[in-house]
């Protein structure tokens, strides 16, 4: 079965490559046989690296030892889904899996049915490709996958303890898939400049493939901080760990893409933004697997040193010099249709809200970076920690609060009207009140009074944005008014959605960040102390034997102010394969805050070592990001395809662009 891996990664690796070389070559060509032949080797490969997917899967859930792979990843021990999960645990796997997203996303995109031909697909096809065949390359020369065992033992390493947790199973594979989506806003933007149809063509492929990764990327992001928060064992969720902030930083510039290309759609403004933007979030994509495979970055999530992430470097320093010529040729092509008219438009605050994301991705790159690079020019190491990190994204983010508040009640190209001006007053006033109320019921950090005041400020715009809504017509019912603007404007009140999510993400993490308290403490079997308005009392600890490791577990039974009383069960697993110590912390969970308990160690004589952590507010945290997630599917849901006469100055655009360009192009 291996050798029938290893040829069928070599026939994908050939196969990509023509591939490329055909679809690029015989779209610019017009050569129509020869872009044929280039979709039949896109097929071929990506069936091929389908077969070499399930040889690998298939090996680690037999145990098949003669893998390398196998003997690093896997063991008798392990049950057959984390046998599975090891896939995704190693380099050579987890390019493995990668790649065939990568294959699978590249044949979705090729052969989704459109309402009309697109002029830009061959092209994306064969830009698809070409990154498909640099993946294999490396797969083939530097990370095999199917690389044999000199020696076959009898049992492997297994998986590390900190892996085996649900989130595990699902958490990289969506990171990937995300990655892999990606990969089509930046193929679409490559094809569109190659050829000069930078407009509606690319535009209209490119939004819903960009959604689809954003919120792909971002369910990923929220499961791996919902891992940390469970797993490590330390009380938090995001530690600004270099591979964390490798995943976070394509995340932002991706949100960054989505305003632009929606500014463009409906004002023809910053189409140059727009297009660097999809290289430079692929890019980014790119720089988030340097940092785990480079070896460079110390990380709980980094693979060992390896000259792959080398060769990714490479390339992204190739990508940053092509990227940048093409925009710069095709400069004219993607000059703004109209100018800025006022600073008060909805083009404007989109503008602000991408210059902010593009910040708050610069300064998490820079603090990534920092160690390395210091190391290479100073000779010394500088390190940062989280102060570096909330120096500049706290403000930054406050400032993004506001602009997501306040640009859905703007109007695209004008000045808002005086009923709108009556909103943004009346939601300024309420902001400034639901501060001081805030400061009047004991609230004294600035930054949360910060958030207090921007999140009411965000809300009640979208409520007033919503109260017009009902009552633009007035012989209609405003409920009636209201489901009908919902249904016609869905994308819209998506987006709206999405923007109530943010808020919840903001009130989860500034309570979680500026009102947690720690107390770390030991006990006695049968003590009972009083901490946080909490009872708590150590009932006894208990010790279970399982087949790959032990369990210390303490039993604490928790008594709050008000509501009845729980158990807690803290523990720490020793792994017998492994011969370390786990740690495995027990919440309990309500909308205002978590009591998060931490089992350290035995300090002799029946006593334990305990930390005790109460997080307020970290609920919102998950919520607003499942109201993300709701929100963006409802954008991404198809919409019925309207008979209206398109609004005047849409219908001028359309035929300015049909004279330009001998194209009409529809969304």
């Amino acid at each position: 079965m291996r050798i029938v891996g290893q040829l069928c990664l070599l026939a994908a690796f050939v196969g990509s490559g023509y591939a490329a070389f055909a679809g690029v070559a015989g779209w610019l060509a017009g050569h129509r046989l020869l872009r044929r032949t280039g979709l039949f080797a896109a097929v071929a490969s990506v069936l091929a690296v389908t077969v070499t997917l399930v040889v690998l899967a298939w090996a680690l859930v037999t145990k098949d030892f003669s893998f390398k792979y196998v003997t690093q990843y896997s063991s008798w021990l392990l049950v057959w889904y984390y046998s599975l999960s090891a896939l995704w645990v190693g380099q050579a796997g987890s390019l493995l899996l990668w790649a065939w997203f990568l294959g699978v996303v590249a044949l979705a995109y090729f052969f989704w049915p459109r309402a009309e031909p697109s002029p830009i697909r061959g092209g994306t096809l064969g830009v698809l490709m070409a990154y498909l065949c640099f993946l294999f390359a490396i797969m083939v020369f530097g990370a095999d996958p199917m690389e044999p065992s000199l020696v076959i033992p009898k049992e492997g390493a297994g998986l590390g303890p900190l892996l085996h947790h649900p989130a595990m199973l699902v958490h990289p594979p969506i990171v990937f898939i995300g990655y892999a989506a990606w990969t089509i806003p930046f193929a679409l933007a490559v094809a569109a400049l190659l050829s000069g149809r930078i407009e509606a063509d690319w535009i209209r492929e490119a939004r819903p493939w960009a959604l689809l990764a954003w919120t792909v990327l971002g369910v990923g992001i929220l499961l791996g901080a919902s891992w940390a928060y469970e797993e490590l064992g330390w009380g938090g969720y995001w530690g600004w760990d270099p591979v964390e902030n490798g995943s976070l930083i394509p995340w932002l510039t991706g949100s960054a893409l989505i305003h632009t290309l929606m500014a463009w759609r409906y004002r023809g403004v910053m189409k140059k933004t727009a297009v660097a933007l999809a290289v430079v979030t692929f890019g980014m994509c790119n720089f988030a697997t340097f940092l785990t495979r480079s070896g460079v970055f110390s990380s709980v999530h980094a693979f060992s040193q390896s000259p792959i992430g080398w060769m990714f470097l490479i390339f992204m320093a190739a990508l940053a010099i092509g990227g940048s010529v093409l925009v710069w040729m095709r400069r004219n092509a993607l000059a703004a249709e109209s100018p800025l008219v006022t600073i008060w438009s909805r083009e404007a605050f989109i503008l602000l809200s991408a210059v902010l994301l593009l910040l708050l991705a610069t300064v998490t790159t820079a603090g990534t970076i920092v160690v390395p690079v210091s190391k290479l020019f100073f000779g010394r190491q500088i390190t940062v920690g989280p102060a570096f990190y909330n120096n500049v994204l706290i403000p930054t983010g406050l400032l993004l609060l506001a602009a997501m508040g306040l640009a859905p009640v703007l109007r695209w190209g004008n000045p808002p009207t005086p009923t709108q001006r009556h909103v943004l007053l009346l939601s300024a006033g309420l902001a400034v009140l639901a501060a001081v109320m805030g400061f009047v019921f004991g609230l004294r950090h600035p930054i949360a009074l910060a958030v207090v005041a921007l999140a009411t400020l965000a809300a009640s715009a979208l409520v007033g944005t919503l109260v017009l809504d009902a009552h633009h017509k007035g012989d209609t019912n405003p409920l009636l008014a209201l489901l009908l603007a919902i249904r016609n404007r869905r994308r819209q009140y998506a987006g709206f959605l999405i923007h109530v999510g943010f808020v919840c993400v903001a009130i989860g993490v500034t309570g979680s960040s500026l009102g947690t308290r720690r107390h770390e403490l030991i006990l006695s079997e049968g003590e009972t102390i009083e901490w946080a308005g909490r009872s708590i009392r150590y009932e006894r600890l208990v010790l279970r034997k399982l087949p790959d490791k032990i369990v210390a577990e303490a039993v604490l039974q928790v008594s709050p102010p008000s509501g009845s009383g729980y158990t807690l069960r803290p523990a720490r697993h020793l792994h017998l394969l492994q011969e370390e110590w786990t740690t495995e912390v027990a919440i309990h969970s309500t909308w205002s805050g978590d009591f998060y308990t931490i089992l350290n160690s035995g300090e002799g004589n029946g006593q334990f070592s305990l930390t005790l952590v109460d997080n307020p507010l970290i609920r919102f945290l998950w919520f607003g990001g499942g109201v993300i997630v709701v929100g963006a599917i409802a954008s991404l849901w198809p919409a019925r395809v309207s008979m209206a006469t398109p609004a005047p100055h849409t219908q001028r655009r359309a035929e300015t662009r049909l004279k330009r360009e001998h194209l009409v192009a529809t969304e």
